[in-house]
């Protein structure tokens, strides 16, 4: 009764601890699966012309591959089994990801590219819209890992990524624009 008293006096009530998330470190085999959906994405969407002159070439003149910085939390928030990323997807630039591992081991990273990873999107931004002191402080201590884009990859690489993207999503848009459609 006194505490409510003299909660009712200085008009505060006290705040519970809430709950922190429960994480744990990400395994070698997760880093893994999430650079695979980075690159599978990439070339689902059509997207590795893009990376022209974007990272260190790693390939030949002839046959450009493009070799790509990605940051990515070591930790991993157990509810929902949630991570986020930091890399270039070009056009788009540097963007800010989160991403669900499945119980099937692959990942799904959050948004649709073609949204354009607007301000609006936490979950799923340009870093750009982000503080850049934080960015910064994730880029130093996160995992920093490499993915490559190859400029014109085989065509069974493309159709083994649509088929991971539509076993992730239920879409491909490599899928979508060669089975007649979209518009070309």
């Amino acid at each position: 009764m006194r505490l409510l008293l003299l909660f009712s006096l200085f008009g505060t009530v006290p705040m519970l601890p809430q709950a922190k998330p429960q994480k744990r470190p990400i395994s070698h085999r997760e880093v893994e699966a999430v650079i695979q959906a980075v690159e599978d994405e990439i070339y689902d969407y059509g997207y590795q012309k893009h990376f022209y002159h974007i990272g260190e070439n790693i390939g030949t003149a002839s046959a450009p591959r493009a070799r790509i910085r990605i940051y990515i939390d070591p930790e991993i928030n157990t509810a929902g089994q949630i991570g986020q990323i930091i890399y270039k997807l070009m056009p788009y630039g540097e963007v800010f990801r989160d991403y669900a591992i499945l119980n099937n081991g692959l990942v799904v990273l959050e948004g649709d590219p073609q949204n354009g990873f607007p301000q609006t999107q936490e979950s799923s931004t340009k870093t750009l819209y982000m503080d850049d002191d934080d960015i910064l402080r994730m880029k130093h201590d996160w995992l920093r890992r490499f993915f490559t884009v190859d400029d014109s990859p085989a065509p069974s690489r493309i159709q083994q990524a649509a088929e991971r993207q539509k076993e992730r999503t239920g879409f491909s848009d490599w899928d979508y624009r060669h089975s007649g459609h979209a518009s070309h």
